[in-house]
């Protein structure tokens, strides 16, 4: 009879955990990350002098920081509607451009 009390309850509380909403994306390794155009960028420390082209488009989802970002234009540290720049002569390259001005170099992941 114990053993059936405790087969009903295990039952139970696992039938309670399909319940719950579970997060649709991955844990991030890489730290600051975003997806433009199908394709993954990762925050570059280094400072370099280049020159903005075209306006690309702008931050649509920003997801938690310590996910990995899959959706095209979203990120896991830029908020959204932040605005993303090609680089003239560097296809690899992109800049997000933050509220106080402040531009970011990001590196496409290959």
């Amino acid at each position: 009879m114990k053993r059936l009390i405790v087969l009903i309850l295990c039952v139970f509380l696992l039938s309670a955990c399909g319940d719950k909403e579970t997060a649709s994306h991955e844990l991030c390794g890489y730290g600051d990350m975003m997806v433009v155009n199908k394709k993954e960028y990762v925050k570059v420390s280094e400072e370099k002098k280049l020159v903005l082209d075209e306006k690309l488009g702008s931050i649509k989802e920003k997801i938690d920081s310590q996910y990995h970002p899959e959706s095209d234009f979203s990120a896991n540290i830029l908020k959204k509607g932040t605005p993303i720049y090609s680089v003239k002569d560097h296809s690899h390259y992109l800049i997000a451009q933050t509220e106080d001005n402040r531009y970011i170099l990001y590196e496409e992941i290959q």
